[in-house]
Formats: structure tokens, C-alpha cells, sequence
């Protein structure tokens, strides 16, 4: 379901998709023991979908050509800690999973973000989307995007996911302005100072159930 034009050329990912109904811990139990303790007390639908993207970011790993297993454990935030000369990703949402990566020489930072293609509840987009940022939610949906909130909302997060990693430090909903173009791309305005990049851009597509976005700063 993933296409390699959501991504620079340089990265690797992978997905998978899974039961809704029914979490399976196969790739939980497969992870390091370090990785499972990150979630060892948590319910079995957390184990799952925390085994399973991890296991993408595995596979996206050896891909990528690195073939020892380094556990990929957590710094602040929640941020994954990748090796030292990757950059990457990780996402998952119901059914579905997913990682990308790519070698930092080629790539800063990324983002990924899955969710459901869905429209937000009506309370939520208010807390979102900036007063700018809704004409284009409206022209969206007058395109056949019935999800445009979701779109932009799953923008936001992808545009976190890369910034944090340059910055540690939070990017609130309200501190970037998303221009979503109907091409499948969108520029992600960064408005908080400082900031090591005036703006990042991203991808998206709506596809099988699902609205995703990735963002890269190369």
C-alpha cells in the first residue's frame, strides 16, 4: 500500500497490514528484550501494534543494508533512537503498520503518519486546523478528499515526527500552516522561531481505508 513516492529515493520502508479484531504478539515476542520492555506492562493491542512497527523498522533497516540488530529503543518523547547514521520513522494505527528510513548523509529527518480515512469529530478540527489552513479543508472535500481533516491532521504529525528529532523541542498544532496541494504533496510552514528550516515537505495519499503523510528534510 505504501508507494516509494511518498519518500526521498534513499529510503527503505515497510508495512504491514493486520487484524483489527484480533492483536497478534508474534512480532512483539520476536523484538530485543529491551524493546519489549518498553511496552512489557502495557495491553496486548500495544504490544501488538508496537511489535509490529517495529518489526517495519527492522526490515526497513536491513534494506537499507544494516544487517546486525541493534535494539531501537526510545529518547525523549518518545523518539526512536536509530542507529547513528539513519534517520527514520514509524507509525501505526488500526490494521495497519508501518516504518521508512534512510542514511543521514542523504536525509535530516523524517516523518511518518497513518490514519484512518475518516472524518475528524466536528469538536476537533477547531483545536487543528489554523484559520488559513480551512478554505483548502473545503476545497479538499469539494475534490472527493471527504477526509481533508484527517489529511491535515495526519500532516501535522508527520511534520512533528521530523522536526522533533532536529530541535527536541514540541511543535504545537498551531506552529506550522500546512498548504496541502492536491498533486499528493503538501509544504508544512513552520511559524515557531527558532527553527532550522523555514518549512518541510511532505506527501500523501488516501488509499485502501487509510490517509497517510511523510515528511522529509534533505
Amino acid at each position: 500500500m505504501l508507494e516509494q513516492f511518498l519518500f526521498p529515493d534513499a529510503a527503505r520502508f515497510c508495512y504491514v497490514i493486520t487484524d483489527r479484531n484480533h492483536p497478534d504478539l508474534q512480532n512483539y515476542h520476536g523484538l530485543h528484550p529491551l524493546e519489549q520492555a518498553l511496552v512489557s506492562h502495557s495491553v496486548d493491542v500495544r504490544k501488538a501494534e508496537f511489535g509490529d512497527a517495529r518489526w517495519c523498522a527492522h526490515q526497513a533497516l536491513r534494506d537499507l543494508g544494516h544487517c546486525d540488530y541493534e535494539p531501537i529503543l526510545r529518547g525523549e518523547r518518545g523518539m526512536p533512537l536509530w542507529p547513528d547514521s539513519v534517520t527514520g520513522s514509524m507509525t501505526h494505527t488500526e490494521g495497519f503498520r508501518a516504518a521508512v528510513v534512510a542514511p543521514k548523509k542523504h536525509v535530516r529527518s523524517m516523518g511518518l503518519d497513518a490514519e484512518p480515512a475518516e472524518a475528524l469529530p466536528r469538536e476537533v478540527i477547531s483545536s487543528i486546523a489554523r484559520p488559513g489552513e480551512m478554505p483548502q479543508l473545503e476545497r479538499l472535500r469539494s475534490e472527493g478528499i471527504e477526509c481533508a481533516d484527517r489529511l491535515l491532521f495526519c500532516a501535522k504529525e508527520a511534520t512533528y515526527k521530523a522536526w522533533f528529532p532536529m530541535t527536541h523541542r514540541w511543535l504545537g498544532f498551531e506552529e506550522a500552516e500546512i498548504d496541502i496541494r492536491s498533486d499528493g504533496s503538501f509544504i508544512s510552514y513552520l511559524l515557531t522561531r527558532p527553527t532550522p528550516v523555514p518549512f518541510i515537505s511532505g506527501r500523501w495519499m488516501v488509499r485502501d481505508g487509510y490517509v497517510i503523510a511523510a515528511t522529509a528534510v534533505t
